[in-house]
């Protein structure tokens, strides 16, 4: 089993989302041991939105089932599918996406990271887009961009409404080799919150050589 690292690192020159605040990092001590505090939104690089963040009652990051973050994936190339992904780009992928739990949709926008349009210009998944994958049977979505959509986002309340995972900012899809993995997104315990980051891998089967 090859391992993929789909994660961006954190530290204080992280890309945040506009509003979010920066993050900060702390030295506590580094006398006799290496002891530091980190401070930022829990929607700061990679990272999983529970439904709570935009479902009042819905599950909190502490009470997604662990059996969700570590899903059949399907890898969806979308990098033509320009600025709105909407029904029309994801129909015909609709049978690898009734067969998978989760979507990775690869758009190649992670290539823009630490660029000022990584956050504004985005491609987005459409309100009837976000119903599609609903209908297909997805249990978790995860993308190589900063949102799955923007105000109102209407794709989010689709999503968690249904109780889909998302996760967000992806990066290094392309490395995976491979339409279909098995994807570890783990997020913290975090009591009651809204979301978390994860570390996502990709769990590439490998294949063997003959003789």
């Amino acid at each position: 089993m090859r391992i993929v690292d789909l994660s961006h690192s954190i530290d204080t020159q992280t890309p945040v989302y506009p509003g979010d605040g920066p993050v900060r990092v702390t030295i506590l001590d580094d006398s006799t041991t290496n002891l530091s505090r980190i401070d930022f939104s829990l929607h700061t690089g990679t990272h999983m939105d529970a439904p709570f963040h935009f479902v009042t009652g819905g599950e909190t990051i502490d009470r997604v089932p662990l059996e969700r973050c570590l899903a059949a994936a399907v890898l969806i190339h979308l990098c033509d599918a320009g600025s709105e992904i909407g029904r029309a780009a994801l129909e015909p992928h609709r049978a690898a996406l009734a067969q998978a739990e989760a979507a990775v949709l690869h758009t190649g926008w992670s290539r823009h990271w630490h660029e000022p349009i990584y956050f504004t210009d985005h491609p987005c998944i459409t309100e009837d887009g976000a119903r599609f994958l609903v209908e297909c049977g997805v249990q978790l979505l995860a993308v190589d961009m900063p949102s799955v959509d923007r105000e109102p986002y209407a794709a989010h309340r689709v999503l968690l409404g249904a109780g889909v995972l998302i996760v967000e900012n992806l990066t290094n899809l392309e490395a995976i080799g491979a339409d279909r993995f098995q994807l570890a997104v783990l997020p913290l315990k975090l009591a009651g919150r809204d979301g978390s980051p994860v570390r996502a891998v990709a769990l590439v089967e490998s294949i063997r050589k003959s003789g």
